[in-house]
């Protein structure tokens, strides 16, 4: 341990041990080298950079590029520059990629590179997962992208209304490229979040208490569980969209019982979070900042904390805040409209901690305070053009307007986008050793400020005077040719200050001036480590005992004697493997040391089935979807195929005789329980959307089934009921065996398992195919139908689980000590046999109690 010599704050803080193990820790944490090394590399730092540079990257092809073409057409009255159709595709891709691949996968960035030395840990829990969210999203934006290869560009809005993107009235394959495209870059945005969330949550420094973590951890938390519960739904969304595109299903068709209100309201469950999915972890970047260049604890914390719970709550019950002019009762409207202002208590919390701390402290005007103090003054002025037009009576006045689009940026731009630029002034030093240029980004502020507000300001005036959104030119003589040509001058002010910001990271990247270990006088952990930090980050782990380590800890390694001899312990052993520790959620004490997962080609592979599914849609090769999921399956397997464990039962043993704390290197027991429950709860949030698009369209149609369709009978459906529930009953004590070491009898429950589960499928879905429904004919039979797929398709991924267990406990690889796989599926089969009853329950009994 030694002292920082360069902490402008006049402390001395203390930095990270250097043990004599550093260099073989080093090289055990890093990826390969060469090309192979880029495709199967898994490191933090590569992932979280990929993440944040692909986004930036889409920020300039979509979200710049095409508001310049559209404010230069806009900027006078009657012009011709451009055509209304090409208006339409430049609105809809800058609204669908700013919104879907640029500010989220630069968050998920940060989080992945910034976590494990801010929570004082060595990796994320599971590295692979977020390979997978990386290359899924890379795919899934360059498939969105190639639909201008074909000409084909999607022009229904980012919002993809129904009728509109229905097959009637976008009968070409443009929707389809959006909701394709789109689709497979949500997927890769929630597996990401689910690492997110278990690292947050599990892998953080002994003595890491959640009430003293960071507040930039607790809004990547709150965002990570936004959207997983945000994206979800809309996937689901998609699938139904395109089902009705694809295979003439009628689940928005109105004269065949669907509704097209219905994804508006699965489409805003998303839309509305998705605002605030963006602004939280913007606003914990903030608060790093506001402590940092104030040298002042953040007033507050423990508000500030309540108030991104709050918003992650009140978020998701304001969706119809977008729909106050679709005909919704007036009692809705009126509980929507509270609820939109309600929102603006949490926000107002925050901001008053913000500006309170920083009149008691000691700003240092540096670049990331200027972008803080932006945000704060257009972030305000955005939200109280919120609180606005969450009055019902304005907003059927300003519903469409050009006020709305100014309000929208005024809190997107003011809200994330400035706290963006923020962090990457802020953390850039930690990641390449060097600052950024304080003359050039003094440049950026100003020009990006005055920019910004000259650009959208005059459209909250232009749109009170009636100006519509959307619409591709305007008459003169209205008024409104002023402010547009104030609109289009601000984006030519914008421009050179994104321009002056490139030029500053290329060239500060380069010869920028050196930076010291921590050149603010930060408070958290990873200004402790070397700028930049070693593979593995942290030699010997911190040990936490307060909320702002580096003021108030004169050494990161002292405290409890079982602490420290635990992390001394971990810091020398083990050199031949991944080693990480998990804590307690509430407590931070260690609660086991497992393996994390090496570098591996299967998520780059897993990724190209996914997207060889979705292409099988678009181009029609049906067929192909198949064959994408032979691909996905294959590399499932391969990413979960067990290794042979790097060390003995008894080494393990000897480990956690003398720190207490439990070996798993053969496969973690926490973090594959944490991981499992995530994906049950993914697949639980799947199915509660399918439930809801069951229950809102049998409130649309007073008869239920449509007339010509019988009830279905219950003597079937009970029987497979029975069957599914007995395959939970077999699993259960298929595990009760291996736990009292009856191999025979271990494999005799799983091979039970798998029978009943196939009785279960076979009496089942017959059953339902007997009833003789069409999926094309009526919303009903297209519910009933989709419903039943997904039954099918959680059945068969638990009846895969348990085949490759079973195979896999054949050859011997589960024992009483080591069976942590076996819990996990355990748990999935049991949520199948849950979906099941409550998934054909609803088809049988729907009729009869509905």
């Amino acid at each position: 341990m030694s002292d920082s010599p360069d902490d402008p704050g006049g402390r001395s803080t203390p930095t990270a041990k250097r043990t004599a193990t550093h260099e073989d820790l080093d090289r055990l944490w890093a990826d390969p080298s060469g090309l192979w090394g880029q495709l199967t590399g898994v490191q933090n730092d590569m992932i979280g950079l990929r993440l944040m540079l692909t986004g930036f990257f889409f920020l300039i092809l979509g979200g710049s590029f095409d508001s310049f073409v559209m404010r230069i057409q806009l900027a006078f009255p009657e012009q011709q520059l451009i055509s209304p159709q090409l208006y339409n595709e430049l609105f809809t891709n800058h609204g669908s990629v700013t919104m879907f691949l640029v500010i989220l996968p630069i968050f998920e960035g940060f989080a992945i590179m910034i976590l494990p030395l801010i929570l004082g840990t060595r990796e994320m829990p599971f590295p692979r997962l977020g390979a997978l969210g990386y290359w899924t999203f890379l795919l899934g934006g360059l498939l969105y992208y190639s639909s201008a290869l074909f000409q084909l560009v999607p022009d229904a809005g980012w919002f993809a209304y129904t009728p509109l993107s229905g097959p009637e009235f976008s009968p070409d394959r443009a929707i389809d490229f959006w909701i394709i495209g789109l689709t497979v870059a949500e997927i890769g945005a929630i597996a990401a979040a689910m690492e997110i969330i278990i690292g947050v949550l599990k892998m953080r420094a002994p003595g890491m208490t959640l009430t003293r973590m960071p507040l930039f951890a607790w809004a990547l938390l709150v965002m990570a569980f936004m959207i997983l519960f945000g994206f979800t739904p809309l996937i689901v969304g998609d699938l139904l969209l395109e089902l009705d595109r694809g295979f003439g299903t009628h689940f928005f068709t109105v004269d065949r019982g669907g509704s097209s209100l219905l994804w508006q309201h699965i489409f805003w469950i998303f839309g509305h979070p998705e605002v605030y999915i963006q602004f939280v972890p913007a606003t914990g970047v903030v608060s790093m900042i506001v402590t940092a260049l104030t040298q002042r604890r953040i007033a507050g914390y423990t508000w500030i904390v309540g108030s991104f719970v709050a918003i992650g709550f009140l978020s998701f019950g304001l969706w119809a805040h977008h729909m106050f002019a679709v005909g919704l009762d007036p009692l809705i409207l009126s509980f929507f409209s509270g609820a939109s202002m309600a929102i603006g208590i949490p926000a107002g919390v925050q901001i008053v901690a913000w500006v309170s701390t920083i009149w008691l402290g000691r700003p240092q005007w540096k670049t990331p305070f200027y972008f803080v103090v932006g945000f704060l003054v257009i972030f305000v002025i955005g939200g109280i053009t919120g609180i606005m037009t969450a009055a019902v009576p304005f907003d059927l006045q300003a519903h469409d307007s050009y006020f709305v689009v100014g309000h929208l940026h005024y809190v997107l731009i003011g809200g994330v986008a400035f706290p963006i630029f923020a962090g990457v002034y802020y953390w850039f030093p930690k990641f390449t050793g060097r600052m950024l240029n304080e003359r050039l980004g003094r440049w950026n502020f100003w020009l990006l400020f005055i920019g910004t507000n000259l650009t959208f300001f005059p459209m909250h005036q232009v749109g009170l005077m009636g100006m519509p959104r959307r619409v591709y030119t305007y008459e003169s003589g209205l008024g409104w040719d002023i402010y547009n040509l104030l609109s289009t001058i601000g984006v030519f002010v914008i421009i050179p200050g994104i321009a002056v910001f490139v030029w500053n990271v290329f060239r500060s990247y380069r010869h920028g001036e050196e930076a010291g270990a921590n050149p603010w006088g930060s408070d958290s952990l990873e200004w402790a480590v070397a700028s930049p930090p070693a593979e593995h980050g942290w030699s010997v782990l911190p040990i936490v005992r307060s909320r702002h380590p580096l003021w108030d800890q004169d050494d990161l390694h002292r405290g409890p004697a079982d602490l420290e001899r635990f992390v001394n312990a971990l810091a020398q052993w083990p050199l031949r493997w991944r080693a990480a520790a998990i804590v307690g959620t509430a407590d931070g004490r260690p609660q086991e040391v497992f393996r994390v997962a090496g570098p591996s080609l299967w998520p780059l592979v897993a990724a190209l089935g996914i997207v060889v599914i979705f292409l099988a849609e678009l181009t029609k090769l049906r067929w192909g979807a198949a064959v994408g999921a032979v691909v996905v399956v294959v590399s499932v397997i391969g990413w979960n195929w067990p290794d042979p464990a790097p060390m003995t039962e008894d080494e393990e043993a000897d480990f956690e005789d003398d720190t207490g704390v439990p070996v798993n290197a053969a496969g973690s027991v926490v973090v594959a329980a944490w991981g499992m429950g995530l994906a049950i709860l993914f697949v639980a949030i799947a199915f509660a959307t399918m439930l809801l698009a069951y229950f809102y369209l049998r409130l649309e149609n007073p008869v239920w089934p449509p007339p010509g369709i019988a009830d279905p009978g219950l003597v079937g459906g009970a029987v497979a009921a029975a069957l599914m529930a007995a395959s939970g009953v077999a699993i259960a004590r298929a595990l009760a065996r291996l736990r009292d070491d009856d191999r025979r009898g271990f494999l005799g429950g799983l091979a039970a398992t798998l029978v009943l589960t196939a009785a279960a499928a076979v009496v089942g879905f017959r059953d339902v195919a007997a009833m003789g429904i069409s999926g094309n004919a009526h919303a009903y039979g297209s519910v009933v139908h989709t419903l039943t797929g997904f039954i099918l398709v959680v059945t068969a991924a638990a009846s895969l689980m348990v085949a490759m267990m079973t195979y896999w406990a054949w050859h011997g690889e589960y024992t009483r000590r080591r069976y942590a796989p076996v819990l996990n599926v355990v748990r999935f089969q049991v949520a199948a046999v849950v979906v099941w009853l409550i998934g054909f329950g609803t088809i049988y009994l729907g009729p009869y109690l509905t």
